[in-house]
């Protein structure tokens, strides 16, 4: 509710889970969320505040966010993440796990959080477009450290909020144990990058997807 600007109606496609509703937009035979996935049952909220939950979604670990998504809806592969955003310039995908050019600001909405705009305007971005209609928040990235007896994270430390927006692909580094593939944006560059993070410390934002029915 402390959002706005995110270019998501009441009337556009939506599911609700868990007593939250998500919108979500079709591209290319693929449904995907409009908003980070806040499921109460794994992650943790920003600063650990609950009231945070349903403003920029939960921050989860790998392991969390295979399971995460409601039922039907799953993890979004790495691939799918690419062909994604490649659709929007009409991209021809270099190779797998491949940085994507010119697309950042396709992905990214003019949203503001307290009247505070989000994502500040840099040039090589250029002009917001939301295209995607994936309105795509700079929520940032957490450090969970050790899970409680509760499932919880009382240690996590957050970082980057209003600068990056970092998303769980459902894909696993094969040539390294314990990790894998995230897809991310940084406020001041207009590619959609690649990164590999630890499968039970790295917090990122979860975007659920299926096949379009």
């Amino acid at each position: 509710g402390s959002i706005t600007g995110s270019g998501i109606s009441a009337n556009d496609p939506s599911i609700k889970s868990d007593g939250i509703t998500y919108h979500y937009a079709s591209i290319n035979g693929i449904d995907w969320f409009r908003r980070n996935l806040a499921d109460p049952a794994y992650g943790t909220p920003f600063a650990n505040a609950e009231a945070m939950s349903d403003v920029f979604g939960r921050y989860y670990s790998y392991e969390e966010a295979v399971n995460a998504c409601p039922e039907g809806w799953r993890l979004p592969t790495d691939a799918e993440w690419s062909a994604m955003a490649a659709s929007m310039k009409s991209q021809t995908i270099s190779g797998p796990h491949s940085v994507v050019p010119y697309v950042a600001a396709d992905l990214m909405c003019n949203a503001s959080f307290n009247s505070t705009e989000m994502w500040e305007y840099w040039p090589a971005v250029g002009e917001i477009t939301n295209k995607s209609k994936l309105s795509v928040i700079p929520a940032g990235y957490a450090n969970l450290g050790e899970m409680d007896k509760e499932g919880g994270y009382p240690t996590a430390s957050f970082f980057g909020v209003y600068d990056y927006a970092v998303f769980w692909t459902a894909d696993k580094v094969e040539s390294e144990e314990g990790m894998a593939y995230y897809r991310y944006i940084i406020g001041d560059q207009p590619e959609l990058q690649i990164g590999k993070g630890d499968v039970k410390t790295l917090g990122a934002s979860v975007r659920c997807v299926r096949e379009t029915k």
